[in-house]
């Protein structure tokens, strides 16, 4: 948990995983999770979840700061980094707590101990994007805020989106 949250205040290099291939993953597991989950299925509650996913996929970019390096790639470009700051955190709390609020009023039993294992759950997927063993409500909200986080940044910070381009190595 400690790292996690330092992490959040650290300067990331903007790569291809956080921005491209998470999201994307996301959208697929959402997809999968929804056909094995479909008696959980709910579309009303699927409607208010990517609405509710937009927002904090917003808010999470908030504190978004976003720095040029002396660095080069081996294309010959800058590179840029980027901190997520205290909104991504907060977001990422929101998540935690609407999974939860959605479990209990889908019926789904949340207790103390159900909380404190999801909690630690939602640290371990934060790190391990790619866990497959999630549900369906934490795939679409992941899905949603993770893209919607990438498509703003992409949309206020063109270094960013100059940072995804596939590029041709060219040897000199």
């Amino acid at each position: 948990m400690y790292s996690f949250i330092k992490g959040t205040f650290q300067l990331e290099p903007v790569t291809k995983t956080s921005f491209i291939i998470i999201p994307i993953y996301a959208v697929i597991m959402t997809i999968i999770s929804m056909f094995t989950q479909s008696n959980e299925w709910h579309l009303s509650v699927t409607v208010i979840l990517i609405l509710i996913g937009i927002m904090l996929g917003w808010f999470q970019t908030f504190s978004v700061r976003v720095v040029k390096t002396s660095a080069k790639d081996k294309y010959g470009n800058h590179i840029f980094k980027y901190c997520r700051g205290w909104a991504y955190l907060y977001g990422f709390g929101l998540v935690f707590v609407v999974e939860i609020a959605t479990n209990y009023l889908l019926g789904l039993k949340v207790t103390f101990k159900s909380v404190l294992f999801e909690l630690l759950n939602e640290v371990l997927r934060e790190r391990f994007k790619f866990l497959p063993d999630n549900g369906w409500i934490i795939w679409l909200l992941l899905a949603v805020t993770t893209s919607v986080y990438t498509m703003i940044l992409v949309h206020r910070y063109p270094c960013i989106k100059e940072a995804l381009y596939w590029k041709k190595y060219k040897k000199e």
